[in-house]
């Protein structure tokens, strides 16, 4: 993956790889093994395999999107307003619900950690959007550097 140039970039990528790769590998588990999973987190059995796992495929399937920037950070930088905005979702879906579930306690403390990654992604756009500003303002700046 090709996240531009320089160190700049590595902080806010490697953030947002952490991000994506959290959702890819809940999406796996969630998935292959479902059964251990809610016995683990929600000290119950599941009921409706299919709705359990198509969460799964979906939660792997966005975290597939949210590496996508990563082919080009500079380029893509925008593409993590959406990863911003699935998170800030999935806080309000999780805590509007949590009362439905045997163990609230868990889809709350998954709603803070959804929020806690919205709100570091918020710096990594903000710091990205920057950078491609200041880049646009000094662009010889930028083509010096890499030579």
């Amino acid at each position: 993956m090709n996240s531009g140039h320089g160190k700049d970039l590595f902080w806010p990528a490697f953030v947002l790889f952490l991000v994506g790769m959290h959702s890819i590998l809940l999406g796996l588990i969630i998935y292959f093994f479902t059964d251990f999973f809610y016995r683990v987190f929600f000290a119950a059995s599941v009921e409706n395999l299919f709705f359990v796992r198509q969460s799964g495929t979906f939660l792997f399937l966005a975290g597939l999107f949210y590496l996508y920037p990563l082919f080009n950070l500079k380029t893509f930088y925008s593409l993590v307003l959406l990863v911003i905005v699935s998170k800030i979702v999935a806080v309000l879906f999780l805590v509007s619900n949590a009362a439905y579930t045997n163990a609230p306690f868990m889809i709350y403390l998954a709603a803070f950690f959804d929020g806690l990654m919205a709100m570091v992604l918020l710096w990594v756009y903000f710091r990205l959007k920057m950078q491609a500003v200041l880049e646009k303002r000094h662009p010889s700046k930028q083509q010096a550097g890499a030579v």
